[in-house]
């Protein structure tokens, strides 16, 4: 790190798993410096809820969190976000957590997204940067674990990584687990745990943030062989596996396919041939509809048509021969993506790479790898020249599930253009009732429903009778109908929490919570003129 650099340890209580729909609850952070000195007060901050969202009453139970206190002791999410992007934003600093990456900094981007902030700008602007320990953690327990008490799971026999267990095995106080502060505390000790038994894996783990780094170990097409270690290779050794590089995707630069060497590639090859072969279909499909164009150009000319139906018949033939084995090449090449050994590493998610060399005897015995069968496995892919074109082929065809909802588009949606950007620093300077007399002309068709909504959210109270209307229907129908997969439906919440209110098995504690919720459950619906389910 420069010097002056500083780490923002941060975490996040939410009101329920999917950032794309579900908000945040709870903030928690404190700064230190590269030494891990604390340099500034912690900062703790609520979120207030507004009446289209529900929380899942299973997550207000873990975090002990309710619409209640949030709506005490919060700000709107306008003012709570703007907060938290100004804190992430100050030149040189690294927002880091334990599994903040893959959980917290979604929420965030999401938050940021529907209150015209830029996503990811405080991520890589003035020298600022992202980074999560807990592949920091793995990697310390699979390559560097001296120094460091390992907690494993009774039922597996596998390494445990939940906070509150490296906190409990390695006398680190954790006293209101799932509280953000207490939590943001945890990691930090741990981080420092790492840093004095380990401080070289520390040291180069945060080279890893800058994802030239990363591509830089990572040689596509088909490269030499590194060292991941990461969740979806975790059983009772550790976190770590060999993998080849395959390709990049030409839709996303920063998406890598990978092979894990240590698992039979005959699948593989065989989807890849079958992607192939029916790849070969749709081009004589495409190749007869040519045919079948000129065909009629050649009628209509009165010119070469014994040769246009030649080539035609030909090709006709040629797509009819491989019709057969259509429903097998489908189905086959539809498990490219999907078999057993593929995975992706996201260049800009501080992936936990490191080259060969850190596979010693020792290392790779502990570990369980085998670097004979790697070796073997890596040579049957590199004779399979078609291997990486039609892994590419399959991942710029595999589209990301889109939502047809707005708050759901951060990733479906273009990148805003700079006129609308200049639009929202207009946005966000501007009071919010002041924004009712305002007009935008916006690029970008998602933006008139998103203002809307922002205004709506964050300061109903400004709204005018039609205005009202209109954002209590919408709320109503949100309650009911969440949009995409969203289980928390105004009837599940009733019916959740009649059911854990029922159990003998409940808390007198978390009946508590659950009662509040309910009463919750029925305020919103009194403002939004829906009946609370019995």
């Amino acid at each position: 790190m420069k010097r002056n650099d500083t780490f923002f340890w941060y975490d996040l209580e939410t009101f329920g798993l999917n950032p794309r729909h579900d908000r945040i609850a709870q903030f928690a952070g404190v700064r230190t410096d590269e030494n891990l000195s604390v340099i500034e007060d912690p900062v703790i901050l609520y979120c207030r809820l507004s009446d289209d969202y529900l929380p899942d009453p299973l997550a207000c139970m873990v975090t002990g969190i309710t619409p209640q206190e949030v709506a005490e002791k919060g700000l709107v999410e306008s003012e709570f976000i703007a907060k938290i992007n100004a804190i992430f934003s100050e030149p040189g600093t690294c927002a880091v957590g334990y599994n903040t990456i893959r959980f917290d900094d979604e929420f965030i981007r999401n938050a940021l997204f529907r209150n015209f902030l830029d996503p990811y700008k405080r991520e890589y602007d003035k020298g600022n940067s992202r980074w999560d320990i807990m592949d920091l953690v793995r990697a310390a327990h699979d390559l560097r674990p001296k120094g460091i008490e390992w907690p494993k799971k009774a039922d597996s026999g596998r390494p445990s990584f939940k906070l509150t267990d490296l906190t409990e095995a390695n006398g680190i106080s954790h006293e209101n687990a799932h509280d953000a502060m207490s939590d943001v505390w945890a990691t930090l000790e741990l981080a420092r745990l790492i840093k004095w038994r380990q401080p070289k894996l520390f040291s180069y783990y945060l080279t890893l943030r800058k994802k030239q780094t990363v591509k830089s170990l990572l040689s596509v097409p088909m490269g030499e062989p590194v060292v991941l270690t990461a969740a979806p290779f975790t059983r009772a050794e550790g976190c770590t596996t060999v993998v080849m590089p395959i390709t990049a995707s030409a839709k996303n630069s920063n998406s890598i396919v990978v092979f894990d060497l240590m698992q039979d590639p005959s699948a593989l090859i065989s989807a890849s041939h079958a992607y192939g072969e029916l790849e070969a279909v749709k081009q004589s499909e495409d190749a007869f509809r040519v045919s079948a164009q000129q065909v009629r150009r050649a009628i209509h000319s009165g010119e070469g048509i014994d040769q246009a139906m030649q080539q035609a018949a030909e090709h006709l033939t040629e797509a009819a021969d491989m019709l057969a084995n259509i429903p097998r090449l489908v189905s086959a090449s539809d498990q490219l993506l999907r078999v057993k050994g593929i995975n992706r590493i996201a260049l800009n998610r501080v992936p936990f790479i490191s080259p060969m060399s850190v596979l010693s005897d020792e290392v790779a015995v502990r570990l369980g790898i085998d670097r004979n069968l790697c070796e073997e496995n890596r040579k049957k892919l590199l004779n399979q020249p078609l291997l990486a074109v039609n892994v590419r082929k399959a991942a710029d065809a595999d589209e990301y599930t889109s939502v047809d909802d707005v708050d759901f588009s951060l990733y479906s949606g273009d990148f805003f253009g700079e006129a609308d950007a200049k639009r929202f620093a207009e946005i966000r300077s501007t009071e919010g009732a002041q924004l009712w007399n305002k007009r935008f002309t916006f690029d970008d068709s998602r933006c008139h429903e998103m203002l809307w909504r922002y205004i709506c959210r964050n300061w109903p109270e400004t709204l005018d009778p039609e205005q009202q209307g209109r954002w209590k229907s919408f709320c109503a129908q949100r309650l009911i109908q969440p949009p995409g997969d969203t289980p928390v439906t105004l009837e599940f919440y009733a019916r959740k929490i009649a059911e854990r209110m029922a159990s003998k098995e409940t808390e007198p504690k978390d009946k508590e919570i659950l009662g509040k919720l309910a009463e919750y459950g029925k305020q919103v619906c009194e403002r939004v003129g829906l009946s609370y389910p019995r």
